[in-house]
């Protein structure tokens, strides 16, 4: 007998999106003709629970500055996710964050205090070579070519100069995973050169075909690195603001230092629903849904665009998809916006190879993204 699988991610109302979602859904987009494919949020409600599960946490008081790393429960969490695959962790080097931005900028600013580059390997999240930029870091740019990585292009980018090279895995936004084979190069540059790698691991539970290969499980390269974690994504808990950072013996207390240098100390908060998001099934079961769903939507998405005669890969994670559209991104943006009232985000923030590109972001319902779509690629057929 077979046994009905209840659908529980719930979709939003566009009224209840501009309520509730305002960052994606801002006051620029029409209210009843536009849809917001832009800002890295979702159209979906979030695992139910999480406000239970906080008020019942919130029995104990916390009128005091709590403990700087964050809270145990926390910790036991994190250390028996990664249990779950293989991978061990010490609290010792974890430190608990709100949202992984902030873990960005303290990698970046860690790497301002030492002399030389930053190398990024593009496409990659605007704000991490933002924040090394602000915080002072030269970039060098090492590209994913037709969804490659090369490992002999990375190498010969190195020079004494060099301090760092910076991943995004899975990759935001074309969706590459780092293959074990990938990192393992990796760790020999970085051994080789005495560098530090940062690894932006958010969109990990959002793997689709294969097990994501986490920088923490290749030995020799986990201590020498500074990955983030969090649960704004494929958790759905963007508003919660939590994550976590993990570091190497060499590298947490410093990492530690600049955050609190800011914080003080992280709010409870932070640890209460980074315990939710990974020890309650409910959470468990909306996140294995959701990558059921993006799976189906950026393969959907890049198809699309590729019968309007678009290259455009179908991502191996994440809920991107990542177009070329053959015209200057940073001008049909804002006229898209205004013709049509689709958001989407130019493909230049993030990078040399972005130029000419857009991020389309496809966590919305199917009937939402291909309505989407089809008004980015009329007014495409406008401008080609």
């Amino acid at each position: 007998m077979s046994v009905l699988k209840v659908k529980i991610i719930k979709l939003l109302s566009k009224n209840d999106l501009r309520k509730q979602c305002p960052l994606k859904w801002h006051e620029n987009i029409p209210p009843e003709t536009g849809i917001s494919l832009g800002v890295a949020d979702v159209d979906f409600e979030g695992p139910e629970g999480i406000n239970e599960y906080i008020k019942s946490r919130l029995d104990d008081s916390f009128s005091f500055y709590q403990g700087q790393k964050g809270m145990d429960y926390a910790f036991n969490s994190i250390e028996n996710y990664f249990d779950s695959k293989s991978i061990k962790v010490d609290k010792n080097n974890l430190q608990v964050i709100p949202g992984t931005m902030l873990g960005i900028y303290a990698a970046m600013k860690w790497a301002s205090r030492r002399e030389g580059k930053v190398i990024c390997v593009g496409p990659i999240y605007e704000p991490i070579h933002r924040h090394a930029t602000d915080n002072g870091n030269p970039i060098d740019w090492v590209n994913l070519e037709n969804n490659k990585f090369d490992i002999d292009t990375l190498n010969n980018s190195v020079d004494n100069q060099t301090k760092m090279i910076a991943i995004c895995n899975p990759t935001n936004p074309i969706g590459y995973i780092y293959s074990s084979s990938d990192l393992k190069g990796l760790r020999d540059i970085i051994i080789d050169n005495n560098l530090v790698c940062f690894s932006d691991e958010l969109y990990e539970p959002l793997v689709f075909n294969q097990p994501q290969t986490s920088v923490l499980s290749i030995e020799g390269l986990k201590e020498r690195s500074i990955c983030l974690y969090g649960f704004s994504k494929a958790y759905g808990l963007a508003g919660y603001r939590s994550g976590f950072i993990h570091a190497g013996d060499d590298l947490i207390e410093e990492i530690r230092g600049i955050t609190n240098s800011i914080l003080v100390s992280p709010s409870p908060l932070s640890s209460i629903v980074c315990d939710f998001a990974l020890s309650n099934e409910f959470s468990k079961r909306w996140v294995g849904e959701f990558r059921e769903l993006m799976k189906s939507n950026t393969e959907i998405a890049s198809k699309y665009f590729r019968e309007a005669g678009h290259d455009c890969q179908t991502p191996d994670s994440c809920f991107f998809v990542f177009p070329d559209i053959g015209v200057d991104d940073a001008v049909f943006v804002p006229k898209l916006l205004e013709n049509k009232g689709i958001q989407v985000v130019e493909g230049s923030h993030f990078g040399p190879t972005g130029v000419n590109h857009i991020r389309v972001n496809c966590a919305t319902s199917k009937e939402r993204l291909i309505e989407g779509i089809d008004l980015i690629i009329t007014e495409l057929r406008k401008r080609n």
